[in-house]
């Protein structure tokens, strides 16, 4: 899991990642209540896309050693919305789980991207 931190006087951070087939990668961002977050993963064309997890959501690592997020998401941002870009209101303040995903119709091969997230 990686910590997403900003760098002093910005609120957006991008971090760079890859991806095989079936691949997951996890991020947290620290928020509180009232913030509004944005999160965006590009490039749309390599299959990735994300779900951003309530604060409550806990992290494990499933049978394959991939890591595995268990808890409710945010509106517009769950396991069927394929979620490339998403801007929504904070409800608590907490910990917030970003889950980076190839989707299940995505290349075979590894693929780059970039997370983008801003908090404000």
């Amino acid at each position: 899991m990686t910590t997403v931190t900003f760098p002093p006087g910005s609120s957006t951070s991008t971090l760079a990642g890859q991806l095989g087939p079936g691949g997951r990668n996890v991020y947290y961002v620290q928020a509180k209540a009232g913030q509004t977050l944005m999160v965006s993963v590009m490039p749309v064309a390599t299959g990735v896309s994300f779900q951003v997890f309530k604060a409550d959501a806990s992290l494990a690592k499933g049978a394959d050693g991939l890591p595995v997020v268990n808890g409710g998401t945010l509106p517009d941002a769950g396991p069927t919305d394929n979620a490339t870009a998403w801007i929504g209101a904070i409800p608590v303040d907490g910990n917030y789980l970003i889950l980076v995903a190839t989707r299940l119709a995505a290349a075979a091969a590894p693929g780059p991207y970039n997370l983008t997230v801003s908090l404000k």
